[in-house]
């Protein structure tokens, strides 16, 4: 995996949001920033048209602050917002699609987004983000003095997203930008209406957060899915084959090519996951989702997850724990 752009490499390093710059042709990306440490910006992208209007992929955060930049941006690639035709989310999140509600209001920006996570976001009603309640927590048999502290939020300052997709995309689909052939590729897994966005004369892929260069992306985070979320989200790393010798354009991180060497170690990163359950149940069968969660290896370690990054470790297990017991990992284990 190679990064293609050192400006974005070096700002990831070092957790400082990076300037404006150019991809390719006619293709600008810019960060947008975002109120989480971890992950401090969001990676949007300008696209100019044949008829010089703009197109935005991934608007980012609703802030004012977010505003100004991507007004700043517009006068640099010498357009502004009344040349803005449109601008589509890769997935439901507020950091992709939360500002594209002001540019929808303010502006008559059209706004694209799957028709399966406008779906969840209907049936979100006033939570700002997924939510889990004492009934997942008893599922997983949280101890009561741990709940409390499960209750935090990834989304602090998030607003509740109102806003309605004007063109709800499907797989196949094409987006309405003349003077280039983008079309819509289904990737479920990290929401449930997750898509990927290929550019395939221009070599290039927006992936959103299906495919991040420095982190593995969470599972399960926006809409019900059939069957399990882990196997759906590698089956859908799979679906992105036909571009591996394109450049990536992720939602977070730095730009780069590689993506079947990304993908390939996306999904060695689940499957050790479910082997690593597989081996606990192996030795307690009836061990529950907490019991499981807190003796799988995680980067800072089990004691180091607190509040929402234990909530989303306890919920990404039992994932992986209902690959083992239906059998999924089996079929996957022997690829």
């Amino acid at each position: 995996m190679q990064p293609t752009s050192t400006a974005l490499f070096d700002a990831n390093a070092a957790g400082r949001v990076p300037p404006l710059g150019q991809v390719a042709a006619g293709v600008w990306v810019l960060p947008q920033a975002m109120p989480n440490p971890q992950l401090p910006y969001t990676l949007s992208y300008l696209i100019v048209d044949a008829d010089d209007r703009v197109h935005v992929i991934d608007p980012g955060w609703d802030s004012d602050e977010n505003l100004a930049a991507l007004e700043e941006a517009l006068g640099v690639i010498g357009s502004s917002f009344d040349r803005v035709a449109s601008a589509t989310a890769t997935h439901l999140h507020h950091d992709h699609f939360g500002l594209a509600g002001r540019l929808q209001q303010a502006f008559g920006v059209r706004i694209g987004l799957s028709s399966v996570d406008q779906q969840a976001l209907d049936a979100q009603g006033s939570a700002p983000g997924p939510s889990f309640t004492a009934v997942d927590f008893d599922r997983w048999g949280v101890p009561d003095a741990e709940q409390a502290g499960l209750a935090d939020t990834f989304l602090a300052g998030a607003t509740v997203i109102e806003t309605r997709a004007d063109v709800l995309l499907q797989p196949v689909d094409r987006l309405d930008i003349p003077g280039r052939t983008i079309t819509v590729h289904a990737t479920p897994g990290h929401t449930a209406g997750s898509i990927c966005l290929a550019d395939s004369e221009a070599r290039l892929v927006f992936t959103g957060d299906h495919v991040l260069p420095m982190i593995f992306p969470g599972i399960g985070l926006g809409g019900r899915m059939p069957g399990n979320p882990v196997t759906t989200y590698i089956d859908s790393l799979s679906a992105l084959s036909e571009f591996d010798d394109v450049e990536v354009l992720p939602g977070h991180g730095y730009t780069f090519t590689g993506l079947a060497e990304r993908r390939a170690a996306t999904a060695a990163h689940h499957d050790r996951r479910t082997a690593e359950a597989a081996a606990v149940l192996g030795g307690h069968p009836d061990a529950s989702i907490w019991d499981v969660a807190s003796r799988l290896h995680w980067t800072a370690g089990w004691e180091g997850l607190r509040g929402p990054y234990r909530r989303s470790a306890l919920a990404q297990t039992e994932m992986h724990v209902g690959r083992v017991r239906n059998g999924d990992w089996e079929r996957y284990s022997a690829r």
